[in-house]
């Protein structure tokens, strides 16, 4: 625009001494030059938008650190904002596919027959152990995986004396079907057996361990980071054959209810993404996770599983390449 008005006097003589077709031509290209201002602040804006900010939705056993992680983030980088909702990890993985987030959480792995879009790309970040939960009424220590299947399964387990607790009525509390927890808890515990109990209506491990401190009889399952944030006193953790969810049990094989938690994105193309994952792996973060009970990925050892070839690939990396096969053996070569 400000060459258009500076040659405002020259423009004047040019017209009595050229052709008209030349004073259109030099119009046009004012136009062009004011065009491609007008573009190129417009692209600036609109990626700078895009870089300071962030939707985050989906497993809300992995919510508790991701949000801790979010919270602190922000603090260290002003004008970002990230948002972090739950809904269930396959709420998540569905969200993160269809572009309604930036990154979906999630307990399972994304099955490429169910999310077969080659740009989807897996991030984990800690193992989360899982944790049987009752009211707190309910003085049964622990319960066996086959008396776990007959309360949630089989239905021949329905009161609390039939294992050596008070004569009490079971209530098993059901999560919905968009939650990993549920998966991993129907895979590795129940043998594959469909669940029977109080459905919940919500996806949400907040709203499990609620029901179950406050419904007499109430047994259900969440992830042990969702305890140990919340100072609920209505329920408590019960044991698995005798067994804590323990990174000793675990990474030993005696303890099952577990799994690697993952945020999933469609690719890592902007600043602020590749940023905020790198720091889901800080050393601050990390503590961070072990501090509410998930267990750090340095933590689990995956260098004693790992061919020679990739013994020197950050622990990460390792996850994420061993991450699945090791979850399969640690649990079924017992």
């Amino acid at each position: 625009m400000l060459m258009c008005l500076s040659n405002k006097t020259h423009k004047a003589q040019f017209k009595q001494h050229t052709h008209p077709l030349s004073t259109v031509l030099f119009f046009l290209l004012c136009l062009l030059i004011i065009s491609s201002i007008t573009g190129c602040t417009t692209t600036t804006s609109t990626t700078s938008t895009q870089q300071t900010s962030l939707n985050i939705s989906g497993s809300t056993a992995l919510q508790p650190l991701v949000q801790k992680a979010a919270s602190t983030y922000m603090q260290q980088h002003p004008g970002t904002k990230i948002v972090v909702n739950g809904g269930g990890s396959k709420t998540g993985l569905q969200n993160v596919v269809n572009h309604a987030s930036d990154v979906g959480d999630s307990d399972i792995y994304a099955d490429p027959a169910l999310y077969p879009d080659p740009t989807l790309t897996d991030h984990i970040v800690c193992v989360i152990p899982f944790a049987m939960i009752v009211n707190a009424q309910i003085n049964v220590p622990t319960l066996t995986t086959q008396q776990i299947q007959d309360i949630f399964g089989t239905g021949t387990i329905t009161n609390w004396s039939q294992v050596g607790g008070p004569d009490l009525t079971i209530v098993p509390v059901v999560r919905p079907a968009t939650s990993g927890t549920r998966d991993t808890f129907r895979k590795y515990i129940l043998g594959g057996l469909d669940e029977r109990g109080k459905l919940l209506s919500q996806d949400s491990s907040t709203a499990v361990l609620d029901t179950v401190a406050h419904t007499p009889g109430a047994i259900g399952y969440i992830g042990l980071s969702v305890m140990n944030s919340n100072t609920t006193s209505g329920a408590h953790t019960i044991a698995i054959d005798n067994h804590q969810p323990t990174l000793q049990n675990i990474i030993s094989g005696q303890y099952n209810f577990w799994s690697y938690e993952h945020m999933y994105t469609m690719g890592d193309d902007t600043s602020l993404l590749s940023s905020f994952l790198e720091y889901m792996l800080s050393t601050q973060v990390q503590q961070q996770a072990k501090n509410l009970g998930y267990i750090p990925i340095n933590e689990m050892n995956l260098s004693q599983i790992v061919p020679q070839s990739r013994e020197n690939m950050p622990q990460s990396q390792l996850a994420l390449s061993l991450s699945q096969a090791n979850e399969e053996h640690t649990r079924e070569e017992q």
